[in-house]
């Protein structure tokens, strides 16, 4: 139980905080593409670009350090293409042009905001109509004594055979709260998981894909020289 609740706790905060990174990201990369790319001919475009590339380095840096707690392991930063240490301050500028990683950077602006907007809607909307719910018995007779009606939910207890009672319609709403407390961490997990996907498939993808390789070959490169060093000893 301990564990559902954290990982609650982890994937709400996900959904919740995606949208502010998501929002400036996705205006960033919509901008600044459409001036680089309409510009590009008369080669005003080219540093646009390089500049939206950098801008998004930063956000995208903070999009990919969310994804431990979803994903339940560390994704490793990526290592960005850099030029030669003789290279001029032009060509350092542009390099992020010839980055793949820094123009994936820049596709999941685009296409992480309908999921960020999505899953901050659902996950607000379920947290406070599951609260809302739950707490009716506690301040839905304040409304009724101010209106001097009801708000509707007795229609369904009466439906249901449970009169109008306000204990009738207090059973119903909390038996309701209930329910969508208990789907609550199925819905977030499931918006949660599609988000984190899509996010480390276009940030931590060539990560991933490079990180077992440099640890894997240097220990193969030990192991080399070793058995070298093993064959000139014996020598």
């Amino acid at each position: 139980m301990n564990k559902i609740f954290k990982q609650l706790g982890a994937d709400s905060a996900y959904l919740l905080s995606s949208f502010p990174i998501a929002l400036p990201a996705f205006v960033i990369t919509v901008t600044g593409f459409a001036a680089g790319i309409g510009t590009a001919v008369v080669w005003l475009g080219v540093p646009i670009l390089a500049a939206t590339l950098f801008a998004m380095r930063g956000l995208a840096a903070a999009g990919r350090f969310q994804l431990g707690a979803v994903l339940g392991q560390p994704i490793n930063p990526p290592r960005y293409k850099r030029a030669g240490e003789d290279a001029s301050a032009l060509r350092r500028f542009l390099t992020p042009l010839t980055d793949g990683q820094s123009w994936l950077n820049l596709l999941w602006g685009l296409v992480n905001f309908p999921l960020a907007v999505a899953g901050f809607c659902v996950a607000l909307t379920w947290w406070v109509a599951t609260v809302a719910t739950l707490a009716y018995p506690l301040y839905a007779w304040i409304i009724h004594r101010s209106v001097g009606e009801g708000d509707g939910l007795e229609h369904a207890t009466r439906w249901l055979g449970w009169g109008d009672s306000y204990l009738a319609l207090s059973a119903l709403s909390v038996l309701g709260g209930l329910i969508m407390a208990l789907l609550l961490p199925l819905v977030l997990r499931g918006f949660a998981l599609t988000q984190a996907g899509l996010s480390r498939g276009l940030l931590a993808s060539l990560t991933d894909h490079d990180a077992p390789r440099g640890p894997v070959r240097a220990a193969a490169l030990d192991a080399e020289v070793t058995r070298v060093q093993e064959r000139l000893t014996a020598a």
